[in-house]
């Protein structure tokens, strides 16, 4: 028999025999594991499915790329910069924009909020107009409306209303004296056509044209902030951007979609961790299962380590079998944990078990690297436990 060890290791376990206290206490140790390791699969999972969903969702506003001054908030020589794209090949459509935090007043309901004026090129760069639930998109012949989230709607009350205007309060640049409210900001009424839902970085957002953003800024026709830009999808981001770089210079700053998305990556990549910390905590506690499941195999085997003993069987061939033993309690756990995480996830996907809000249910992904954080981090975790305890055989 190539491997005796491993051989009265599964006799120990799938031993016909009357049940005793070892087997109660091995069934523990599994039972334990076992919903460890699915909870473990599950939380990745979930988190998986979590960062993919909120990315659809930011890419849904986020360009590709971006262009903005190096210093200082607008961009000079826009007329050099808009040539400059249109030669670029690889660009298929760019849109100018102006973001800054303005006042808004409505029926006696005040919020401050990140007012986006952006042109009638917009859509070509982002989805913007395909996460409108309520009323229509702008109207870029218009310098009089605009789209508010559904987070400001709800606290103002203000959804679509083309009768009442609000009114947009942009501080006015400079010093001096004020002696009345107009000195200080520009004020323009401007009317709500619509309600977009996004993420929660975008709870406090109103959209508007790039025509009344300019008027409240008291800004030229040709001026903006930023430019936003839809490439064709058949080079790299990044590959596109040091080619921008390298024709712009460095008065200019160029962002990919994932360095403007870089803070939300890495809050999630930290809660992903956390998470897995955390269960991974719970595993080790498991374990103590294991380790007494072991420790009470070998006192019960105390006889037969002697008779082995006796036959000429090696010291490190005894601790060998209770090593085996732990580990294929440890891989039983496993599978079957990772069986019915599977199991739940697929009723999670195709029926929505659990809902994140009223019409959205939590996502599940599955994955390879979560499978085999998984299976890397139980089996090392019970092979670990089982060899230390296993030393304990003399």
């Amino acid at each position: 028999m190539k491997n005796i060890s491993l051989y009265i290791a599964k006799r120990y376990i799938f031993s016909k025999t009357n049940t005793n206290a070892v087997n109660i206490i091995a069934f523990i140790a599994v039972c334990a594991i076992l919903v460890a390791t699915a909870a473990l699969f599950i939380i990745l999972s979930v988190f998986s499915g979590l960062e993919k969903m909120n990315l659809k969702y930011y890419s849904n506003v986020n360009p590709e790329l971006k262009i903005s001054p190096a210093k200082g908030k607008t961009l000079d020589s826009l007329t050099y910069v808009v040539d400059v794209l249109l030669k670029q090949k690889d660009i298929k459509a760019f849109s100018k924009v102006i973001e800054e935090k303005v006042y808004i007043d409505y029926k006696g309901k005040q919020d401050i909020a990140y007012l986006k004026g952006i042109d009638e090129n917009f859509t070509k760069v982002t989805r913007l107009d395909t996460v409108i639930y309520g009323g229509e998109f702008l109207d870029f012949k218009r310098n009089d409306n605009f789209i508010v989230s559904s987070g400001i709607a709800d606290r103002l009350q203000l959804y679509i209303d083309v009768i009442t205007p609000a009114d947009l309060l942009m501080p006015k640049a400079g010093t001096g004296l004020l002696k009345q409210e107009s000195d200080a900001f520009t004020k323009k009424e401007a009317y709500s056509v619509g309600v977009f839902m996004l993420n929660d970085q975008y709870d406090k957002y109103i959209f508007t044209t790039l025509g009344l953003a300019q008027e409240l800024l008291q800004f030229d026709t040709n001026e903006c902030y930023a430019i936003e830009i839809k490439t064709d999808g058949k080079k790299s981001f990044n590959a596109i951007k040091n080619e921008l770089q390298n024709s712009l210079g460095s008065n200019y700053k160029i962002e990919t979609r994932q360095d403007l998305d870089s803070a939300f990556l890495k809050v999630m990549n930290i809660e992903n961790l956390i998470s897995y910390l955390i269960f991974t905590l719970v595993i080790i506690i498991a374990c103590f299962n294991l380790a007494g499941t072991i420790v009470i195999l070998i006192l019960d085997k105390k006889k037969e380590i002697q008779t082995m003993t006796s036959f000429g069987m090696s010291r490190k061939s005894i601790r060998n079998i209770f090593f085996n033993t732990g580990f294929i309690i440890t891989f039983i756990a496993m599978f079957m944990g990772l069986l019915i995480a599977s199991i739940i996830g697929l009723l999670q996907i195709n029926f929505g078990l659990i809902m994140a809000s009223a019409t959205v249910p939590f996502p599940f992904i599955f994955s390879v690297q979560n499978f085999a954080a998984v299976i890397v981090t139980v089996l090392g975790l019970g092979s670990f436990v089982s060899w230390i305890v296993s030393r304990q055989v003399k």
